[in-house]
């Protein structure tokens, strides 16, 4: 539907209809003396509505649709709940939609949110009372509690959109898991766009996963001498050595603290099997060298890589780290840290 004005005596009409309707969400909201010269209402990306408040109240009737947010949207201020079939009311003091079912997707909203509240603020306090030593377990556990709940908001919630809420706040290192939990969802809520991204990610990752031969790419470090610049990510693997890959860019912190390790790891190991190879993702050529340099990469280097391996390998944040075999097996990924000299150490010690 396109957005259109409704003026006072339709709205009057709309609102003597919604007692009649089964098959409509009706929200109310009382704005009282401040009330605003026209209320939007938006419901996904599918219908939205002007309404003029008549005597300071606003009264709308909405299709349902339990996969995507609703918003009422006042000025710049949106109050989101979710058209499902319930009667909302709208708080304009606190900007916030109650439901009168308890049940209703726009209740059970309202309590994750309210859970993922109290629970962040719990996870704050107890930071402050940990010491270094102890942190890393302290945020494993965080996580984990954290997680089991998501997965149980989604069990409760595979056909709407607060399964599509916790979803997105999942935080599983497991891809396998990641990918049942999203075919979980109903084939409404698999259609949404980010749903289909995640989906075809987690594929992408487990045709690129450990056990899995590389996959090609070829890359134009300068396009102003594309013949002589063009190189293949199989120039420097699957050659009879066994390859640490580093993805980077030059403005990456996280990538930068990586170094050192890969530095260690290439002066303790370079030779006939073992080398080293850094690809540029995301980065500005001129960047890239200007850091490769001040760095101290001495290694093969690609660079201007840009989005074509992190596509294909379904990266979806750098620093990424794996290490490929002689004959072009990915035998690692992920790796950070200590952990990059332990799977190089005994890759090569294996090969002996």
């Amino acid at each position: 539907m396109k957005l259109q004005t409704i003026i006072l005596a339709a709205a009057a009409l709309l609102a003597a209809a919604c007692a009649q309707e089964t098959n409509r969400t009706l929200v109310t909201c009382d704005f009282g003396a401040n009330a605003p010269d026209s209320v939007t209402f938006t419901v996904g990306e599918q219908w939205d509505t002007v309404i003029t408040p008549v005597r300071g109240k606003v009264k709308v009737d909405l299709p349902i649709d339990k996969t995507q947010l609703a918003f009422m949207l006042v000025d710049a201020d949106p109050v989101h709940f979710v058209s499902d079939g319930s009667q909302i009311t709208i708080d304009t003091q606190n900007g916030t939609a109650l439901s009168d079912d308890p049940d209703s997707p726009t209740s059970r909203m309202n309590a994750l949110n309210t859970w993922e509240t109290a629970f962040m603020e719990e996870f704050n306090a107890g930071m402050e009372t940990v010491d270094e030593a102890g942190q890393d377990a302290y945020i494993d556990q965080a996580v984990e509690k954290y997680n089991e709940h998501l997965l149980g908001v989604v069990e409760e919630n595979k056909d709407n959109v607060v399964g599509l809420m916790a979803v997105s706040s999942i935080q599983l290192d497991d891809d396998a898991q990641m990918k049942d939990v999203l075919n979980s969802l109903s084939d409404d809520l698999r259609q949404d766009p980010y749903i289909q991204k995640l989906l075809a990610l987690y594929e992408t990752k487990s045709r690129t996963g450990v056990g899995s031969k590389f996959v090609d790419f070829e890359v134009v470090q300068d396009p102003d001498k594309p013949k002589k610049s063009t190189v293949k990510f199989s120039d420097y693997v699957g050659k009879g050595k066994y390859v640490l890959v580093d993805f980077w860019a030059s403005w990456c912190g996280p990538c930068k603290a990586e170094l050192p390790n890969i530095a260690d790891v290439y002066k303790k190991y370079k030779g006939k099997k073992f080398n080293v190879l850094s690809v540029a993702v995301w980065d500005e050529p001129a960047a890239t060298k200007e850091a490769a340099k001040a760095l101290g990469i001495k290694w093969d280097q690609i660079i201007n890589a840009q989005q074509i391996p992190t596509d294909i390998y379904g990266i979806e944040g750098i620093p990424h780290i794996m290490l490929i075999d002689p004959d072009g097996v990915i035998i690692a990924r992920g790796l950070r840290g200590a952990d990059i000299e332990k799977a190089v150490s005994e890759a090569l010690a294996s090969a002996k």
